[in-house]
């Protein structure tokens, strides 16, 4: 079993995020930000912080469970695992917090 946090960095979350071009992503595009702010801010735990850097560090690794370059479902794996994560830290998840992702977020994915 591949340990996906040794995958993290802001460098390399960044590096893919930048990648990804078309408004096709920008749910995938909130999710790993919003995940990446929570990582950021007082208010997760440390094993919130744990998750939240496995599930990044799964999202920017090359090799996963379907991979990203599969046209249309490469990264609904990636999606799937953001988005549970998102759900069990949703009470987290302040208009704070939602106004920074938007501050993130590339110029063709506004909501």
């Amino acid at each position: 079993m591949t340990d996906f946090s040794d995958f993290f960095s802001v460098d390399n979350l960044m590096d893919k995020v930048n990648s990804l071009s078309g408004s096709g992503f920008c749910e995938l595009i909130r999710k790993a930000l919003t995940l990446y702010v929570l990582f950021t801010s007082d208010e997760a735990s440390v094993a919130s912080k744990a998750l939240i850097i496995a599930a990044l560090g799964y999202f920017i690794c090359p090799v996963d469970a379907i991979p990203d370059f599969m046209p249309v479902v490469g990264y609904g794996d990636d999606l799937s695992v953001m988005g549970l994560l998102l759900l069990q830290l949703d009470d987290l998840i302040s208009p704070a917090i939602e106004a920074e992702v938007e501050l993130m977020m590339p110029s063709g994915c506004s909501e």
